[in-house]
């Protein structure tokens, strides 16, 4: 990474402006919209185990 950075150090940037963003378009944001959301039953249909209320899943940290 060192020798990446280093590298950069090379290019001669004197005339070139800093970017703020990757584009012209700034804080492109949709308008936020109330929407349902799945029911607990809906949501665990799929899961590979559950005891019905909530997901059940592999323990993974040991103590």
């Amino acid at each position: 990474m060192i020798g990446f950075v280093e590298k950069l150090n090379e290019l001669d940037l004197k005339d070139v402006e800093p970017l703020m963003h990757m584009s012209e378009e700034i804080n492109v944001l949709r308008e936020d919209e109330i929407k349902g959301s799945a029911s607990r039953d809906e949501a665990l249909q799929n899961a590979p185990e559950t005891d019905g209320r909530f997901f059940l899943v592999p323990k993974v940290i040991k103590k």
